[in-house]
């Protein structure tokens, strides 16, 4: 019985001594396989320079930058009015012109009274003059001399006041018609000619197409990336196949209420006349511009104690190519790199086990 145990035991001890070795042959098979190891084209990629930036897209209506909301400095009716919606004007051409001939009566009426009140300061002063002189020989009493001087400092007084009317009439006269600040179009008239309008009433907008805006929402989790003078490239509804370029002219202190978006005013030049306001338009705002950069995934980076590198493919072997860093575009998982001359062949895929001086072939290399 003794001896049938000790043989079974010797028996199953050879199996299990049999089967680990076949397993410890599998897997040294399996570490070291037959020839170089085989990588698709997927797995590697040829190093070529080009320009690369984070794209922040933005969108808005076009706005013109420059424009004059003219209304009516005085209450009076139109007597001309030479302009329409969409009539190109210049600077200087009469726009609109009203009756002033009630205005320009009032002129005449306050400087006849200044006139009036002059002859009176005139008056006052001869008779400050007189009573002074009397009084210096006792012939005239302290009373009668300050009641004249207080006549002429009222009588001054009054003047003055006469004085600013004039100037104020003289300015409603001249209020009496309208002309162009600045080069422009008519973009709105409510009113017409013979019309009698009162006073701040809304007349016409010039606006100067020459320069535009667009009032743009930029997401507050990208607005960090927005600088002053940045470009953008920006398309514009009805124009197809074509881009405007422009650049960041404010950015709003505060996001917009209800939203998560930060207002930014970007200007585009309109020298061609071709874009009007209201217009949709699309844009990318690109950050982080880099020109003639070698950027590679970030799955093509490795560390080890010696720094950062990369596997390059030379001849049928994976060699390590020690690189330095630069500018990241997450938004693209790309990372500028240097240390690396164009047209060499890395790899880029997430394969970690790989080593420098692995035997490789690469299907199509």
């Amino acid at each position: 019985m003794t001896t049938k145990v000790i043989f079974s035991l010797a028996r199953l001890t050879a199996v299990v001594s049999a089967v680990l070795l076949s397993v410890n042959v599998a897997g040294a098979q399996q570490q070291k396989p037959d020839g170089p190891l085989e990588l698709a084209p997927v797995d590697v990629s040829k190093t070529v320079r080009q320009d690369i930036a984070t794209e922040v897209r933005v969108a808005g209506s076009l706005t013109p930058i420059r424009r004059s909301n003219l209304t009516s400095r005085v209450s009076s009716t139109i007597v001309e009015l030479p302009v329409q919606i969409g009539d190109v004007v210049k600077k200087g051409d009469l726009l609109v012109r009203f009756d002033t001939e009630a205005l320009a009566s009032a002129v005449t009426a306050r400087k006849a009274e200044i006139d009036a009140l002059d002859a009176q300061v005139e008056l006052a002063e001869s008779v400050l003059e007189r009573n002074t002189a009397l009084g210096e020989r006792g012939a005239a009493s302290d009373a009668t001399r300050l009641e004249a001087r207080a006549n002429l400092l009222n009588l001054r007084a009054q003047l003055r006041s006469k004085q600013a009317e004039v100037a104020d009439s003289e300015r409603s006269l001249a209020y009496g018609e309208l002309r162009a600040e600045f080069d422009g179009v008519v973009s709105t008239r409510p009113v017409e000619q013979g019309q009698t309008v009162a006073l701040n009433a809304e007349l016409m907008t010039i606006v100067d197409l020459s320069r535009m805006e667009v009032d743009a929402g930029v997401p507050t989790s990208r607005i960090p990336l927005v600088r002053l003078d940045q470009p953008v490239e920006l398309s514009v509804e009805g124009f197809a196949g074509r881009t405007f370029a422009g650049k960041v002219m404010r950015i709003s202190p505060t996001a917009v209420a209800g939203s998560r978006a930060v207002r930014v005013f970007i200007a585009i030049d309109n020298n061609e006349g071709l874009l009007r306001g209201g217009m949709f338009t699309t844009g990318i705002l690109k950050v982080d511009d880099q020109k003639n950069v070698i950027a590679l995934p970030a799955a093509a980076i490795r560390h080890d104690s010696e720094g950062t590198y990369v596997l390059k493919v030379e001849g049928n072997a994976l060699r390590r190519l020690p690189v330095n860093l630069g500018t990241s575009w997450t938004d693209r998982n790309l990372v500028q790199v240097s240390g690396i001359e164009e047209g060499e062949t890395i790899v880029t895929a997430p394969l970690p086990d790989l080593v420098a001086g692995t035997a490789v072939n690469v299907e199509g290399i």
